[in-house]
């Protein structure tokens, strides 16, 4: 299937599912454009903050191969029921540190450790940022960004924990991955974009470390999950990154 048309189905299967991912909701949410600078470039976030004084943990959420081009909205949902959970979320918009829009395999292999590093540069913006509690911050990345996700939990240490879906670890890092923090690993055994294989090296890979990864595959699933996958897979992300994250360091 062309990858284009795969995303615009990811699209209309994730419609409304992460929305109500989780219950109940304890915190208003206040919303905000804010952005860093990473390689001379300036990266767009949008920042998704409980209303509420004091600090709380930080998610980074980080989008697919399809950028914002498709499922914004979605991205966007999730991210608001992050901080309805007393999470800050932030959309971290890394393709701009590239001027991509849209990234086909090719310039996936061009420029992914770039966007590594506009990630690194993301997690010295949470960081810093006023609402954060700087010791709790984890990644949460969908398909490219679940990959991004795993790579940088490896480099950085400030990474707590990480969700990743429908992704798993590049190539490069097979006997090279330094670090796995608390991992949440979510694939459907039917993936024919990101074969499950990816999924389980990096299963395997972590339990090598010593590692103890959560992991839930869902039988028949592909890359476009079902709506009733799809909420299932928000749900854990979301209750796995707010235990994690609340006991972290």
């Amino acid at each position: 299937m062309n990858p284009l048309r795969l995303l615009f189905l990811t699209v209309i299967t994730l419609a409304g599912s992460f929305a109500s991912a989780a219950t109940p909701v304890p915190f208003a949410v206040e919303r905000q454009r804010e952005s860093f600078v990473s390689g001379g470039r300036r990266i767009s976030v949008e920042t998704f903050a409980p209303r509420a004084p004091g600090r709380f943990p930080a998610v980074l959420v980080l989008h697919s191969s399809a950028g914002t081009l498709f499922g914004k909205r979605q991205l966007e949902q999730f991210s608001q029921s992050l901080a309805e959970h007393g999470m800050v979320a932030f959309l971290v918009r890394y393709f701009d540190r590239t001027g991509t829009i849209f990234a086909g395999d090719k310039g996936i292999e061009k420029n992914l450790h770039v966007w590594e590093d506009a990630v690194i540069d993301a997690l010295d913006f949470a960081a810093a940022h006023p609402r954060v509690r700087r010791e709790s911050i984890g990644l949460f990345g969908y398909s490219l960004g679940a990959f991004l996700a795993v790579s940088v939990a490896s480099r950085d240490a400030r990474v707590d924990a990480v969700a990743e879906l429908a992704g798993g670890m590049f190539d490069y890092l097979g006997g090279r991955l330094r670090r796995v923090p608390p991992t949440l690993i979510q694939h459907g055994t039917a993936d024919q974009r990101v074969n499950i294989r990816y999924a389980r090296a990096f299963e395997r890979e972590a339990r090598r470390l010593g590692a103890r990864p959560v992991v839930h595959y869902y039988p028949g699933e592909g890359h476009v999950l079902s709506k009733t996958a799809i909420a299932e897979a928000s749900t854990r992300a979301i209750t796995f990154l707010q235990a994690k994250l609340q006991r972290a360091r």
